[in-house]
């Protein structure tokens, strides 16, 4: 009890102690982008930053090695850090994870690169490209949107699906012609294809938008912790201050 009073209660100054959150800093632009003076911009850093003044909390960034995004959790849950951007809820992990109201949502697209493949003459859905046998490169990730995972074990028996851990990663493997199409998180892909200079061509199927969460780590935080994160999103969006947030970078 004696370290949660001291977390939860007034300072030797007589003021409440914040609590504090500790993110992890990774160059996933456009949604954090590390800079040469130790800040951390982008999408999720800002709406992370503006949650936790509204919240009361004290956002610190932690540096950490590089590893693929899936590996994360396992991290999250030997208390190297205390969100993950971007969750989607999974059944089963509440003992270990909260996970807190929706905060923007995620948009996936299918695009190709060249022009000149005749497989994609016409494409117009995943039911062809599996009758063509059209291989896809994908972001090695659940919840993609419905359509694709209706068609995603037809795709996978069938051998066209080829996961990428990084977008870099898939951009890469879609430029080298490892696969004639992509499917991942819009901004995401397009942000990379502009870095390696790829010239993407929205395909007009697999695109959907899903909200997500922030995944929170039970080792430091709790309940209360989750009602005042939760609190605070729900004040900044009827504020609107979120959503000018997602406006400036070309999200929802």
């Amino acid at each position: 009890m004696g370290g949660l009073a001291l977390a939860w209660g007034p300072s030797v100054w007589g003021s409440p102690r914040p609590r504090v959150l500790r993110a992890l800093v990774e160059s996933w632009p456009p949604y954090l982008v590390p800079g040469a003076d130790g800040s951390v911009r982008g999408l999720d850093a800002e709406l992370l930053q503006a949650i936790c003044t509204q919240a009361g909390f004290e956002l610190n960034w932690i540096h950490g090695s590089a590893q693929w995004r899936k590996r994360r959790y396992r991290e999250l849950l030997n208390d190297q850090f205390d969100v993950i951007f971007s969750a989607t809820p999974v059944p089963g992990r509440e003992r270990t994870v909260m996970y807190s109201r929706n905060y923007r949502n995620e948009t996936f697209m299918v695009a190709a690169t060249d022009r000149r493949d005749p497989r994609l003459d016409g494409l117009s859905g995943f039911e062809q490209v599996l009758q063509r046998r059209v291989p896809l490169l994908h972001v090695d990730a659940l919840s993609l949107g419905a359509d694709f995972e209706d068609w995603r074990p037809r795709l996978a028996e069938a051998g066209l699906l080829l996961p990428y851990q990084t977008t870099r990663q898939g951009v890469d493997m879609l430029r080298l012609g490892r696969a004639p199409l992509i499917l991942g998180d819009d901004l995401d892909v397009q942000a990379q294809a502009r870095v390696s200079g790829v010239r993407l061509l929205r395909q007009p199927f697999g695109h959907s938008v899903q909200p997500v969460c922030l995944m929170l780590s039970r080792r430091r935080l709790d309940e209360r912790d989750l009602t005042r994160i939760d609190q605070a999103i729900q004040v900044l969006e009827q504020r609107g201050a979120l959503a000018a947030i997602r406006r400036r970078h070309g999200a929802t």
